[in-house]
Order: C-alpha cells, then sequence, then structure tokens
C-alpha cells in the first residue's frame, strides 16, 4: 500500500452512549498508516460516561482531535450536519465519516487515498467495504447501472483498480471530497436518523460527481443487529418507534432521486407491511409508525425539497431558510 500522498484528512465520528466501542474506534482511526490531519468528534449529549473516557483516555489532549458537544441528541443526521460542517472548514482535502461503532483496520484510509489517486479524480467519494462482527456484509451500497455508449453497463470499469461504481452509500467509512461538500452542501439534520446518508451521497454523485466501493479498504461494523432493515422482522419496542423516519425518510429520497415507479412501490410495500402488521407482536405500533412516516412525508417534503436546494445553492454554509 502506497503511503507517498500527501492529501489532508479529517474524520468525523459521532457517537452517542457507546464508549466502549468509540474508544476501540478512536484507537483505530489514530493508529492508521496513513496519518490523519484532525478528528472531528461530535458527541450527541451522551450520559453514560462518555466524557470522562474521553478525558480520562487523554484523547481530549491530542491536537489531532477536536470535540463537538451537541446539548441534546440529534441522532445520527444532526451529528454528521454538525461534524461536516466542522471539517469542511478546515483545511484539508477529504473528510472521512464513520459512527462510534465502526471500526477501521490499519491501512483503511489508506486504500481510500490510494484509490482517489488511481481511479478517478473528479469522483466525490469512495466507500470502504464493510463487514460485520462475524464477516458477515453490511452497509452494502448499490451498484451504479448507468451504461456506456454502446448500451452495457459499465460498473466494472475500475475493477482492475480494485473499485466498482456506486449510486449511493451509508455514512460508514465513507472518504468525501471536502470541495464536494462546500459545493453541495451538509446532510438534512432534520432526518433524524436513517435515510440521511443515502439522500446526501445520492445528492453528492448527482451535483458533483461519481462514487466507488474500495476492495482495497475495509471497517469492521460492530452493530449488535446485523440483518438489514426491516420494520416486519424487529422486535424491538424502541427501535419499531423509530421507523417512523425510515419511511418518511425514504418517502422523500425516492420522490427526489429515484422517480415516480420506485416511490409508489415503496409507499405500496408500506401499507401492505403496515397492514400485514396487525394482529401480530408490536402490531399496533409497526401500523402507527408506517402512517407517522407517510404523514410525515406529506407534511415535511416540500421543506426537506426547499433545504437541499438552498444547500446546492450556497454550499455548506448555514442556509438562509434555516431547518
Amino acid at each position: 500500500m502506497k503511503n507517498d500522498f500527501h492529501d489532508r484528512v479529517a474524520a468525523v465520528v459521532v457517537t452517542y452512549n457507546r464508549k466502549d466501542l468509540l474508544k476501540e474506534c478512536l484507537n483505530a482511526l489514530l493508529a492508521q498508516s496513513y496519518p490523519l490531519e484532525s478528528l472531528v468528534l461530535v458527541d450527541n449529549a451522551s450520559t453514560d460516561g462518555t466524557h470522562d473516557m474521553l478525558r480520562d483516555g487523554g484523547y481530549l489532549d491530542d491536537d489531532r482531535v477536536r470535540l463537538v458537544q451537541m446539548d441534546t441528541n440529534t441522532g445520527g443526521a444532526g451529528g454528521f450536519y454538525a461534524g461536516m460542517k466542522v471539517s469542511s472548514g478546515m483545511d484539508v482535502d477529504w473528510v472521512w465519516v464513520m459512527d462510534d461503532d465502526t471500526i477501521p483496520g490499519s491501512d483503511s484510509l489508506a486504500g481510500l487515498v490510494e484509490a482517489s489517486h488511481t481511479v478517478d479524480q473528479k469522483a466525490s467519494f469512495y466507500a470502504s467495504c464493510v463487514y460485520g462482527p462475524e464477516g458477515e456484509p453490511m452497509n452494502v451500497p448499490n451498484i451504479d447501472q448507468s451504461k456506456a455508449p454502446n448500451g452495457y453497463k459499465d460498473w466494472y470499469a475500475h475493477l482492475p483498480q480494485r473499485a466498482v461504481r456506486i449510486a449511493d452509500a451509508t455514512f460508514v467509512s465513507l472518504l468525501i471530497r471536502r470541495d464536494a461538500v462546500t459545493r453541495c452542501g451538509l446532510p438534512c439534520k432534520d432526518y433524524f436518523i436513517w435515510g440521511d446518508d443515502t439522500e446526501y451521497t445520492m445528492r453528492l454523485i448527482r451535483n458533483y460527481g461519481p462514487a466507488y466501493l474500495v476492495g482495497s479498504s475495509s471497517v469492521t461494523h460492530m452493530r449488535f443487529n446485523a440483518k438489514s432493515l426491516s420494520l416486519r422482522q424487529e422486535d424491538n419496542p424502541g427501535r419499531v418507534r423509530m421507523y417512523r423516519y425510515f419511511y418518511r425518510n425514504n418517502l422523500i429520497n425516492r420522490k427526489l432521486y429515484l422517480g415516480k415507479g420506485t416511490f409508489i412501490r415503496f409507499l405500496g410495500g408500506a401499507i401492505l407491511t403496515s397492514f400485514g402488521s396487525l394482529g401480530k407482536p408490536l402490531g399496533g405500533a409497526k401500523f402507527h409508525a408506517v402512517w407517522q412516516g407517510i404523514g410525515g412525508y406529506l407534511s415535511e417534503r416540500k421543506k426537506f425539497s426547499r433545504y437541499i436546494a438552498d444547500q446546492l445553492q450556497n454550499g455548506a454554509g448555514e442556509p438562509r431558510s434555516g431547518q
């Protein structure tokens, strides 16, 4: 792995009440073979002793670490908004984003930086391959299905460089070009959870440049439930309530980026899920979460559309219309 590049990278990590995983994440970041320029840590008002761990562990004495302390839990979306707002104002070339339960390998950043020099100089971001605690695939992005001039899909054009062009990604180890953040603005912080990363990565791809999954960079996502999101299979009452964001945000994303057909199919599936849940464990809560999400889409879609348009017009500064 080459280490003779001079790109400056600021990592952004969002944490909430996972101090043990956060410690493992920070140790892995600060020990990268390709060194970080800085590390922006957003603490979403943790109550588990996170700040004591940071102080006692010496992280706050590290000149590379900048703590952004939130007053309330703003969710992953609000945390990444705050962290990327800070990092986009730094003198760096790239912003490397991840959750506190993401554990990079020692060469994860080196693989991403090398890809940025060998794959596509116009790319908006590069994504690591993500695996769960048992080596299972997680957070797998969708492959870009665009076609070459001869009509064939050309997603494998960069396979010799161990990279595949993708259509979206999650905030689990993305190396985002800082200039792309400056041009396209910040994530939708009021998404709170789920879908904010999908919207933002599709925004970057549409308005800045293509994105790639990098085979030479991998991370471990230490999520307790390593399965893909499914309200039908969800058995945690707290998470069931959160699915209102999942449905609202996904409806907005499909309407904005993926076309009427995809939107209608997702909406139809959501309605079937709501009625199919009745009479089953947590059925009432699941029914309510779906329809809260649909109602949220109907009442808030214009607000988010205006916000995204404003970000694209004004860049990473605070939007004039507010959010």
